[in-house]
């Protein structure tokens, strides 16, 4: 086509290589930011390294621990509550021991202050009984210088036999005189001998027949000294000898 005179000529497009190397960059630039971006995800990560301005202690290796045996306690704790029960044994043994000792140490003393007592008490009858024995002996030479030999003509005074009751009335006298306060299984009686003077003075006595109970025999003997003199008998002599009965409840009768 021709407009005018001159033939028509297309006008040449300006930068047309300049646009197609800036879009062959791109391109380039996308696919190296796609290929090192997919790399990137699938590699690890590589180790950080600090540079240290102080310096680290020395390590110190630890103490080696010794581990305790299990049954290493337990047995010293046994053996401590075995040791400590044992002397708590031991003291309550040597308590009640000395206990026993104190209480065996005071039996003895009060057996002693008692025996002692007893002694005491038999040396004054004794005493006693010699001193009325000699008083008797005295009297009874008297009263035979006055009766001579009268009395044993008669049957009467100290050859005589005793009256009936005269037993009896010197059982009543003595009964009161009788100090004893234990328990006697039945009724054992003792009889007593005893020689006198016509006046009915003690001359001695002795257990004819004992009783089995020696406790009771002396409280008998006892109760008769105590009673001294006797009374006299009927005829105003007392017998040369005359044995009496005594029970501890009284039952009976001479």
């Amino acid at each position: 086509m021709q407009i005018g005179a001159y033939p028509y000529q297309p006008v040449p497009e300006r930068g047309t290589l300049s646009c197609f190397l800036a879009a062959l960059f791109m391109h380039v630039l996308l696919g190296a930011l796609l290929y090192y971006g997919v790399h990137w995800h699938s590699t690890p990560p590589e180790g950080v390294s600090a540079e240290l301005w102080e310096p680290m202690p020395e390590a110190v290796p630890p103490e080696p621990t010794v581990t305790p045996t299990p049954s290493a306690k337990p047995v010293e704790e046994e053996n401590a509550d075995i040791s400590l029960q044992e002397k708590q044994r031991n003291a309550r043994r040597a308590a009640s021991d000395e206990a026993k000792a104190q209480r065996e140490k005071q039996a003895r003393a009060e057996a002693a202050r008692k025996e002692a007592e007893r002694e005491a008490q038999r040396n004054a009858m004794d005493a006693q009984r010699q001193a009325s024995n000699a008083r008797h002996q005295s009297e009874l030479a008297r009263l035979r210088e006055q009766a001579g030999g009268a009395t044993a003509n008669t049957g009467t005074g100290t050859s005589g036999k005793p009256s009936s009751a005269y037993a009896e009335r010197v059982r009543q006298r003595v009964k009161p005189n009788i100090i004893f306060d234990e328990d006697i299984a039945g009724n054992p009686a003792a009889v007593v001998a005893v020689r006198m003077a016509p006046d009915g003075s003690v001359l001695s006595m002795r257990i004819a027949k004992s009783s089995g109970n020696a406790a009771w025999d002396n409280a008998v003997l006892r109760a008769v000294s105590r009673s001294d003199p006797l009374p006299r008998d009927e005829n105003g002599v007392a017998p040369a000898e005359i044995r009496i009965t005594f029970w501890p409840k009284d039952q009976g009768s001479s």
